[in-house]
């Protein structure tokens, strides 16, 4: 292999992963906008650079899983666990586990709320009404339709961006004046400490993203592989939650004379533009975005659990019975709305995942892949 066929592989290399944490990030949840309101744009000035430092706070613990990853051979969370924890590797590994368990399940009903609150916003239909519908097409989805969702994530995930971009333009110039203000005003609601915390649980729930991007990490065979893909998925990343913010900082006095405006910033500020063509297109990804997210999470919960409980029944029933009680526990979860599982759930997932996870890939993973690398130096 000539050299610059080696150099294009291995930025090939980077790129993939890179794509598969922004496929990750980008979800149901940071499409609509309301995670970014919930953990960044509601204290106002900090909103302008707390998406940048959490994102790059995010890329240094996945460089160092991958890393970690790569030392070890390590592509299953479950074996990450091992040799982040040790010596307390089987109470990482259970922790791991339950974590995981629980960000699948808020995961779905957040998606299942938000496709609810799609329909009421599009065409007035009970919220409640519509979670259902989603509900159940998820569960026929993931039944029949598992391999088709996880095949088209990637072009959802494409669309998601291209949308994204399209609407930042405009929704940007509409709200220059909206960043003009909270720049000169430097008002932060609430206190400079409280933004910061929250930043922390945004990277606490965001840090579980590491188990997705390790067991696909398996090309990032060098440690310098692996500080490219961190670089690039930073800046992807970063670029994409910070502008997002600005763009719904700007447009929040606007947004905040809706009633629930801020449920849906960004499809209220592409109503705003007033370009129909860009707001149904918008509104038909987002809800493909929700489909692919919920799908993904209870397809994986099937996976699994479907060789551990209901062994009487045959694989398809199994796996029939799985899937309805996770999208029924989920459905009921989203009863309580789409803000309050984004701030509430996933906010408490980050509170336990800042000091079971995000400390340990930031500080403890370093040390010992440093330590690593003395003990074994040919290791590239």
């Amino acid at each position: 292999m000539d050299k610059n066929t080696s150099q294009k592989s291995a930025l090939g290399a980077m790129f993939s992963v890179a794509a598969v944490w922004f496929g990750t990030h980008v979800g149901g949840g940071f499409a609509t906008g309301n995670q970014t309101v919930q953990y960044f744009v509601k204290y106002r000035f900090t909103a302008l650079f707390m998406p940048a430092l959490v994102i790059i706070l995010l890329g240094w613990c996945y460089y160092n899983g991958a890393v970690m990853a790569k030392n070890h051979k390590a592509f299953r969370y479950d074996e990450l666990a091992h040799h982040l924890y040790a010596p307390f590797s089987s109470a990482g590994k259970l922790f791991f586990d339950i974590a995981f368990f629980v960000l699948v399940v808020v995961g779905a009903g957040i998606a299942i709320a938000g496709g609810g609150k799609l329909f009421a916003s599009l065409w007035g239909l009970n919220f409640y009404i519509g979670c259902i519908i989603t509900g159940a097409i998820f569960f026929v989805l993931t039944i029949f339709g598992a391999g088709l969702v996880r095949k088209a994530s990637t072009i959802i995930t494409i669309m998601i961006l291209v949308c994204l971009i399209a609407l930042l333009i405009p929704g940007l110039t509409m709200g220059h004046s909206g960043v003009k203000e909270v720049i000169a005003t430097r008002h932060i609601e609430g206190s400079f400490t409280t933004a910061i915390w929250n930043g922390l649980l945004y990277a606490g729930f965001q840090s579980l993203v590491v188990a997705s991007i390790i067991s696909t990490s398996q090309l990032l065979n060098t440690t310098k592989k692996c500080m490219g893909f961190a670089v690039i998925g930073t800046i992807i990343n970063g670029l994409m939650t910070a502008l997002c913010a600005i763009m719904i900082l700007g447009n929040m006095n606007s947004l905040t004379q809706l009633e629930d405006g801020m449920s849906l910033p960004i499809f209220n500020i592409a109503k705003f533009i007033n370009a129909p063509i860009l707001l149904y297109a918008y509104s038909l990804i987002l809800f493909c975005a929700f489909v692919s997210t919920g799908v993904g999470v209870v397809f994986g919960l099937v996976t699994r659990f479907e060789k551990v409980g209901f062994k009487s029944l045959n694989i398809e029933q199994r796996r029939i019975i799985i899937s309805l009680i996770s999208i029924v526990i989920a459905t009921l979860l989203s009863f309580a709305g789409l803000t309050k599982l984004i701030a509430v759930g996933y906010g408490w997932i980050g509170r336990v995942c800042v000091f079971l996870l995000v400390i340990p890939l930031a500080v403890v993973a370093p040390i010992k892949n440093a330590k690593f690398k003395k003990e074994h130096p040919e290791v590239e």
